[in-house]
């Protein structure tokens, strides 16, 4: 059932990805190295229920992979003088400096030191879809967790907080029009964020893992932090609703191709589309968990808006300075300065778990395998 293309000195790798589709796969993997596309493969249907195979264009949510792409867009305004990593949050969005926020900097959000992978005031159920709602209560909220102590992933709220503040430096909206004029459009990489009808319609599925499982703590532990940044969601979200589709969830709604993944990623590392002083900081580590993060339960390090590899919960390959996201399910974009490649692996059939799912740490291995 594979289908694509792929440089004979990446068989290893296009052999365990059509190992995957034989069990029960469905997906895509792409990889760059210095400038050309060396795998672009997919296999599988885009529907579990339904015959169509999935294509080239075909689209997955790439769940926080979105995060690195907005992260991307952050650099690209800092580089055109739009933004400083150094400036207060309040100084381009006042209303933020509530609660003891007015000291804030765009560099304590890019790297999850801002204190609000939550809010400190209930929240209504379904807020997550609308940008204004989460908004105001991200402006009106005290820090839930101390400020630039040790980071704590933010998994809900990552999106809507530099989103913001990005599209009120460049005077833009809404996200998705900033992105795309500044960065998918450029780079000519499929990926959306807010689908349109024709997008949804050349969208997979997402299967696999119980998506009610990720909800649970809801029930077993309402006060948890990791409840607290879910608490967003509608209920019974299985991330095929309109409204998830829709919605510009810039911590987790964008859909992409794998191809369209590591293209974006690509321009993290590759020359052209960032600064080198912007790649630099990209790559550099800024801070790391206090052991295991208290939302996704893993130990994490970051840069300026990525997650940088450490194995085996964020598994982007053996070198400590590849940087990327990983997606829930599974979906993943790194790519690595070293070796000058670029990643993408796109999936249907969502793994459980926190961190670098089974399937794709298995992918990468063998793309290493291959250099």
């Amino acid at each position: 059932m594979m289908e694509g293309s792929f440089d004979p000195a990446f068989r290893r790798l296009a052999d365990r990805f059509a190992a995957s589709l034989d069990g029960g796969e469905r997906g895509a993997v792409a990889v760059r190295i210095a400038g050309r596309t060396v795998v672009d493969l997919r296999g599988g249907r885009i529907d579990p229920q339904a015959a169509a195979l999935w294509r080239p264009d075909t689209l997955a949510c790439v769940f926080s992979v979105t995060k690195g792409v907005i992260s991307l867009l952050a650099h690209r305004l800092i580089d055109k003088g739009v933004l400083s990593p150094s400036a207060r949050v309040a100084s381009v969005w006042p209303e933020f400096a509530a609660e003891g926020k007015a000291d804030i900097t765009v560099q304590d959000v890019l790297t999850h030191s801002a204190g609000l992978p939550a809010v400190s005031s209930p929240v209504v159920r379904g807020d997550l879809y609308h940008w204004d709602r989460m908004v105001e209560a991200l402006a009106a909220s005290a820090p839930v967790c101390p400020l630039r102590a040790a980071p704590v992933y933010h998994n809900m709220t990552y999106g809507h907080l530099l989103g913001e503040i990005l599209c009120r430096a460049a005077r833009v909206r809404p996200l998705s029009r900033l992105l795309s004029t500044e960065v998918t459009c450029p780079l000519n990489a499929d990926f959306r964020l807010g689908l349109s009808p024709s997008d949804i319609a050349r969208t997979a599925r997402m299967a696999g893992a119980d998506p009610a499982s990720l909800f649970a703590a809801l029930r077993s532990a309402p006060e948890s932090l990791f409840a607290r940044s879910m608490a967003f969601f509608a209920e019974g979200e299985d991330f095929n609703s309109s409204s998830w589709r829709r919605a510009e969830i810039g911590s987790g709604s964008g859909h992409a191709t794998a191809l369209g993944v590591a293209l974006l990623y690509e321009a993290m590392i590759g020359p052209g589309f960032l600064s080198a002083e912007r790649r630099s900081a990209l790559a550099d580590l800024q801070t790391a968990s206090d052991g295991a993060d208290p939302i996704l339960g893993i130990p994490l390090r970051y840069g300026a808006g990525v997650e940088l590899s450490l194995p085996p919960g964020i598994d982007f390959g053996p070198s400590p300075h590849a940087l990327g996201q990983w997606g829930a399910g599974g979906a993943t974009g790194f790519a690595d300065p070293g070796a000058g490649l670029a990643f993408g692996y796109v999936t249907g059939e969502m793994a459980g778990g926190m961190g670098s799912s089974d399937r794709a740490r298995t992918l990468v291995a063998a793309l290493y395998d291959c250099l």
